[in-house]
């Protein structure tokens, strides 16, 4: 079944959703320091009975996975409009990454069925929902205190703080309950100290560095007026965190894009020429639609559809260890697809399209005309273009959820864009949602069609990859 519009509210959302991303792209001209905090070390965690890890297995195979749901419900609606406006996805990928290990962790020090992310010492005593409770709010909390955090997590955090007074006052006093806040707390401190490293990496903004290309092909500054002298490189310094379920940060950089004077380029220039063009001709109105609502911060928009498609099976075979590990490896797949196609950006440093247009009379390619005044559908992401995020991230939490429910691809999927209220799209598939996802980069004027299908292709992999290998079950 193909993608189809079901409904719309008012007006079409292009003149919202456009002024949305130009927000963000405001926000990503502050630079932002990472807060510091002391960590567990590792020769406190304590050793592991055996016996008793079997015997608690048993146990936690019917402990309800509603507490990790609600909260994971909760950074949905954080990163929804209108709160969810100001955050850019690769900042905001960060936060939603460290809260989800932290859920998954806190659980996991309590019961070890998986491998954790970070180590604490296990309290088989504590409360499982106090844990995740006070784990999640600790991290939200201590990300919101990076001096302009609102790259970061949204500002008003109202929900956030009524939550974890309704989620601790529905568990009753007691001992199991202290120890499961006392862990809470252990966890999210454990699991920031070990991300202490990144530090220098966080910055938000880099005016006029690395320096614009000059050579054909080569990145272009598209002009940005907050920045300084007009200019500025969108997280530079992502590509040097550690990834998070990656053996190494360069195990997923692809070959090269196609050489500028080639004919599969100029293919790909003039589709981008013509669908990509705030005025197309030739884009129809469903195909603005999709440029539009898939823009989105990608956390948002997966978490959506990784929920939707757990739902779709009997709550009975969900637990909390289950569903914590489930959404802990689709957000850190995500974050990983920023990192490596940060490196690769950098590696590369291609032109986006609205550069190429402005400056193709200069490409050495007799297929291609350029035009001066050409603008986007959507404001040009300050990065260079090749490979796209967007489909490597889409494609490899597309697969990884494939493989996780038994390689079954045939699912209804209602999905609804953060920035596009009122509008849902229906699919018959995953594979149909994570296609539509990477025609969308066409669609608004970000990407070429290589950068797309090279994306789509290691997202894939990377899905399987994360699938195999990310926060193991264990013995």
């Amino acid at each position: 079944m193909n993608p189809k519009r079901v409904a719309t509210l008012h007006a079409r959302p292009l003149k919202k959703v456009s002024q949305f991303i130009i927000q963000k792209g405001v926000l990503l001209l502050i630079s932002a320091i990472f807060l510091v905090i002391s960590c567990a070390k590792d020769d406190d965690v304590e050793p592991i009975d055996n016996a008793l890890l079997i015997a608690s297995k048993k146990s936690t195979k019917s402990h309800s996975a509603d507490m990790v749901l609600t909260w994971n419900k909760a950074m949905q609606d954080l990163y929804t409009f209108p709160r969810g406006v100001g955050t850019p996805p690769i900042s905001s990928a960060y936060t939603w990454t460290l809260v989800h290990l932290a859920m998954h962790d806190a659980l996991n020090s309590i019961t070890p069925r998986y491998e954790t992310y970070a180590r604490v010492a296990v309290d088989k005593d504590a409360d499982p929902d106090a844990a995740v409770a006070q784990a999640a709010y600790d991290v939200i909390l201590t990300i919101n205190k990076i001096p302009f955090a609102p790259a970061f997590v949204p500002q008003n955090l109202t929900s956030i703080h009524s939550l974890l007074e309704t989620s601790l006052n529905a568990i009753p006093d007691g001992d199991a309950k202290t120890k499961g806040i006392a862990l809470g707390h252990a966890v999210a401190q454990a699991l920031m100290a070990k991300r202490a490293s990144d530090l220098p990496h966080l910055f938000l903004i880099s005016p006029n560095t690395p320096p614009d290309g000059t050579q054909p092909g080569e990145f272009r500054y598209i002009f940005l007026p907050p920045a300084p002298g007009g200019k500025g490189f969108a997280f530079p310094d992502f590509g040097k965190l550690q990834p998070f379920f990656m053996s190494k940060d360069d195990m997923y950089i692809p070959g090269p894009p196609y050489a500028v004077n080639s004919p599969e380029y100029a293919s790909d220039f003039n589709e981008a020429k013509t669908y990509g063009a705030i005025n197309s001709q030739v884009r129809t109105a469903d195909q603005t639609e999709i440029g539009v609502f898939w823009s989105e911060n990608s956390n948002r928009s997966w978490n959506f559809v990784a929920r939707q498609v757990m739902e779709s099976y009997n709550p009975q075979s969900q637990n909390a260890w289950k569903a914590a590990r489930y959404f802990a490896v689709v957000h850190g797949a995500i974050m990983d697809a920023y990192i490596s196609t940060t490196i690769s950006k950098i590696q590369y440093y291609t032109w986006r399209p609205e550069s190429a247009i402005h400056l193709a009379d200069s490409d050495g390619n007799d297929l291609t005309v350029a035009d001066p005044i050409w603008k986007p559908l959507l404001p040009t992401p300050p990065i260079p273009e090749y490979p796209s995020v967007l489909s490597f991230s889409g494609a490899a939490v597309g697969q990884f959820v494939f493989r996780h429910f038994g390689d079954r691809d045939n699912y209804v999927i209602n999905q609804t864009s953060g920035f596009v209220p009122g509008v849902v799209r229906s699919f018959s598939s995953i594979s149909d949602a994570v296609k539509e996802n990477s025609l969308s980069s066409i669609y608004s004027g970000f990407h070429f069609r290589q950068g797309i299908e090279i994306g789509e292709v290691l997202g894939k992999s990377y899905g399987d990859y994360v699938f195999e290998n990310a926060l193991k079950e264990k013995n």
